[in-house]
């Protein structure tokens, strides 16, 4: 189990939560992960980060945050799902599977909304 940050919607605050490796359904591994890496990136950085579901000192996770216009998650969960199995939030997931698994295209506008929505640094 880990404290990681926890996927919310555009706006909402930024809250961390208790997950557990293993808990999602092994169908829904690689349909998921793809959706949460190929969304909308709202911040990208080529660095990595300590993975928190692994032993290891030598296994990492993305960084960056990622939105498909309606929810915003790190990136690193792409990996968590790919990796561990760790399931995201119902609801999320729920809202996932509603749009079969495709997160719609955003204009650069409505992304750079969802950057000053989360506080995120805006370009100049």
């Amino acid at each position: 189990m880990a404290s990681i940050p926890v996927p919310h919607r555009v706006g909402e605050p930024q809250m961390e939560a208790d997950f557990t490796p293993g808990t999602l359904d092994e169908g829904l591994v690689d349909r998921l992960s793809r959706f949460l890496e190929e969304a909308e990136p709202v911040l990208f950085s080529p660095g990595t980060v300590p993975d928190p579901f692994s032993d290891s000192q030598d296994m990492y996770v993305r960084v960056g945050i990622m939105t498909d216009g309606t929810w915003v998650w790190q990136l690193a969960w792409a990996d968590y799902v790919q990796y561990h199995q760790v399931a995201p939030p119902s609801n999320f997931l729920d809202h996932i599977i509603s749009l079969n698994f495709t997160a719609p295209e955003l204009t650069i506008e409505r992304t750079l909304e969802i950057a000053e929505a989360e506080g995120l640094p805006l370009p100049e």
